[in-house]
């Protein structure tokens, strides 16, 4: 369960800024222990900004990786993926280990605990021929330097099975609300896309669930509020409802502009 998860105790942040605080520390250290390197020409430092952009880069091909396998891997085994990537950068800096070469690290380690079943070799097959010798032995290598760095914390609650969970919901439950499955293309788009933001080490995932169902229904044009206040929270009182609901639609907005 979420609630009780090393997820929510230990990689979910109460505000960007917290965030933003956490990097600019890692960031602060890693230069620090270098200025003198720095000072002599020996190294160039990166501003913890260029180190977001050089992040947000390599997620991305994170995501165009996992999509190159036939089948193509499972969104939760893409979440797990995006997950550790993320938390990995958050206590390192991308100079002390590169962004390049840590993504296919979480691709592989995520594979595994989503039980996505791909040996090294295939795992390496869609890789040009002359980095497949490289990359098995760099991948293989470096995997328990990737568990230590994620504190051995391996299990990823993604937002794409909440997801799932409210469109059968709205089957079962609201038949008022026509064909809900056709919330499911606009919404699994918005969940894929926040998986290069941020919001999923701010926001518990049925939230970020919630939300996306809320940006499809709003792309239908068919309202789905009245079943997460009258179904959802029907045993709230009305205030608490209200206030839920208010929080939902605050943080919608960001929702949508991270993932946009």
């Amino acid at each position: 369960m979420f609630h009780n998860s090393t997820q929510k105790q230990h990689w979910l942040f109460s505000s960007p800024d917290e965030l933003e605080q956490v990097r600019t520390a890692t960031n602060r250290t890693y230069c620090e222990k270098h200025a003198r390197a720095a000072s002599e020409n020996r190294l160039q430092l990166l501003l913890p900004a260029e180190e977001r952009l050089l992040c947000q880069y390599y997620m991305k091909k994170l995501l165009e990786f996992c999509n190159l396998f036939q089948p193509p891997a499972p969104r939760s085994a893409l979440a797990t993926a995006a997950g550790y990537l993320k938390r990995f950068y958050l206590n390192t800096s991308v100079m002390e280990h590169h962004p390049r070469d840590i993504f296919l690290c979480c691709a592989y380690l995520a594979f595994k605990v989503d039980e996505y079943n791909v040996s090294v070799d295939q795992f390496v097959h869609v890789l040009a021929p002359q980095l497949r010798t490289s990359v098995a032995d760099f991948v293989l290598s470096h995997e328990l330097l990737l568990l230590k760095k994620l504190k051995f914390h391996l299990t990823v609650h993604s937002p794409f099975r909440p997801l799932e969970g409210f469109i059968i919901d709205l089957k079962t439950r609201s038949p008022g609300v026509p064909n809900p499955d056709q919330f499911r293309k606009a919404a699994d788009s918005f969940l894929v896309r926040s998986l290069s933001s941020d919001v999923g080490l701010l926001y518990p995932p049925s939230q970020v669930a919630l939300a996306a169902l809320r940006y499809s229904s709003k792309q239908t044009k068919i309202e789905v509020d009245g079943y997460i206040l009258s179904v959802l929270l029907r045993s709230e009182m009305p205030e608490s409802a209200q206030k839920v609901m208010d929080c939902l639609r605050s943080r919608s907005g960001p929702l949508v502009s991270c993932a946009q």
